[in-house]
């Protein structure tokens, strides 16, 4: 493989025309001195006329003919700017021409990159393969075809390509978006072996999208199977280039072969072991664990202590499950129709969310239709069943549809919840790795099954809550509450947008428990015919 030549310092803005011109350099000639038939044989014999006809031989006979060698044009990048910026090049096996191309190419002006080679004359050309790195962009790659295959610019099959530079997106930490960034813009033009860039001013959705791209990225790095996954269904809904999804798509399922998508705890063994209805725990056999109320103490007229302000809905119905699957059992039915469908779908559909497991379609699609899909494709009708009742009866009873549909499963007393508002809007801003459709909502409605668990729910004084704190102290309120198998805890928007929920580790053993949580979406307005 020839040696990469690189251009930082190359030259000048010649003319090239779009037809491959072969430039002869230093071309050998070789003169045939055709002898008489008339020479003696003396002659002949003499050392000068045997050179001579030797050199005849060679050109005349069938000996090898000497060939020019040439000068070809391989490729031309043509390069338009809206800003100042620094270039950087190169062409597998050719050079660049001239050799004085400025180190920045200016704002408002056009510049040419030539690469050429050199071989003999009646050598075939071959393909070229290069890329071009402009200063504060991925370096994109190019390919020119000759004969067979077909020339592209960023990825196999594409003529053209655009290429986004943004100041980075701290995505994990929360950060919002960039707003503002520069587009590369790369066509390559028929087969006449020219590139032409033109760096412009990027939209904000092109910025917006190439923060995607830059989170998928990163997971594709970080080399960890739930990130990308959450990452690459984002970056879909984004409208990332499919070039872009399909690598990562690939990645995930070279992982996937490696066995990377079952995370630490997920595993069918693990779950059949823990999640038992036999290792449930309740409430009667906490010793330590218990309801507590803390209020705001800086001052007894402090707004977090009013618990439920008006308009706001919190309340926990005991035996719910119970009662709407009309079986005294319901709880332990719908438990153990749950755990023996994690056992018999596809493994990797348990998978690690924060600090609990959750149990999903394989796609780790959490709508209630891709549940009801995944349960009645593996021949757990009677499981999806009892779901759709849960269902029906919680969109009648608080209103609204069931969007999505969470089943969480805490194993024992190690798991957890954090602290945290249902999303029910994008004005919210949900985690990294969350995939919310963010269809405005109007209520939560979570049933418990198993073991008895503490819920802390907690008064909030940020920007979106409506409540004001006290002071510059103000220690806010909490409260804890336990959950027991069959309730159903419910509390609507207004409320969610004042304080946080979460499940805490408990301080003592604890058995296994499972969460369905359902996100009400607000009711479809209806649509007024004019007539």
């Amino acid at each position: 493989m020839a040696k990469l030549l690189s251009i930082k310092n190359l030259g000048g803005s010649s003319a090239v025309s779009s037809e491959v011109p072969l430039l002869r350099l230093q071309p050998v000639s070789i003169t045939a001195a055709r002898r008489s038939s008339s020479f003696s044989s003396a002659a002949r014999k003499d050392g000068s006329s045997q050179r001579a006809h030797s050199v005849a031989a060679l050109v005349l006979g069938g000996g090898p003919q000497q060939k020019s060698v040439v000068a070809t044009i391989e490729m031309t990048l043509q390069l338009t700017t809206d800003y100042d910026v620094k270039v950087d090049a190169h062409v597998d096996g050719a050079r660049p021409e001239p050799s004085d191309f400025p180190e920045v190419c200016l704002a408002g002006a056009s510049h040419r990159i030539t690469f050429v080679t050199a071989f003999m004359e009646k050598k075939i050309r071959s393909n070229r393969t290069g890329h071009v790195k402009l200063e504060g962009f991925v370096p994109v790659v190019f390919h020119v075809a000759r004969g067979r295959g077909t020339s592209y610019v960023g990825f196999p099959g594409r003529r053209r390509h655009s290429e986004v530079s943004h100041s980075r997106w701290e995505w994990k930490d929360g950060a919002d978006k960039p707003t503002e960034g520069k587009v590369a813009d790369f066509e390559i033009i028929g087969h006449c072996s020219l590139v032409r860039i033109h760096v412009r001013a990027a939209t904000e959705f092109e910025v917006t999208r190439a923060c995607s791209l830059q989170a998928l990225r990163d997971a594709q790095e970080q080399g960890d199977y739930d990130t990308l996954h959450a990452q690459l269904s984002k970056a879909r809904t984004a409208g990332v280039e499919l070039d872009h999804l399909n690598a990562a798509e690939e990645l995930l399922k070279q992982w996937r072969k490696q066995g990377f998508h079952v995370s630490v705890g997920c595993s069918k063994d693990s779950l059949r072991e823990l999640m038992q209805w036999e290792r449930v725990t309740d409430a009667a056999s906490a010793t330590t664990a218990t309801t507590s109320k803390q209020l705001c103490a800086m001052s007894q007229d402090c707004p977090c202590n009013v618990f439920e302000n008006v308009a706001e809905r919190l309340f926990i119905v005991p035996c719910a499950v119970q009662s709407i699957i009309g079986d005294q059992n319901g709880d332990k039915m719908m438990f153990d129709d749950l755990v023996d469908a994690a056992l018999n779908v596809e493994e990797g559909s348990v998978w690690r969310a924060g600090g609990k497991f959750i149990f999903s379609a394989f796609s780790r699609n959490q709508s209630v239709n891709a549940m009801l899909r995944t349960l009645e494709g593996h021949g757990k009708n009677r499981c999806a069943e009892l779901l759709l009742k849960l269902v029906q009866y919680s969109e009648t009873t608080y209103g609204g549809n069931v969007t999505a549909a969470q089943v969480n499963f805490h194993p024992n007393q190690d798991t957890y919840h954090d602290q945290h508002r249902d999303v029910y809007s994008a004005k919210q801003r949900a985690g990294p790795n969350c995939n919310c459709s963010f269809k405005e909502a109007v209520g939560t409605v979570c049933y418990s099954l198993g073991s008895s668990r503490l819920c802390r729910c907690e008064t909030t004084t940020d920007d979106f809550s409506a409540i004001k704190s006290c002071s510059d102290n103000c220690e806010g309120c909490a409260e804890t509450r336990w959950l027991h198998s069959g309730c159903a805890m419910y509390f609507n928007d207004t409320w969610n947008q004042n304080h946080t929920h979460g499940i805490p580790k408990m301080p003592e053993y604890c058995g296994p428990r499972i969460s369905i949580a359902f996100l009400l979406g607000a009711p479809d307005k209806p649509k007024l015919i004019d007539y």
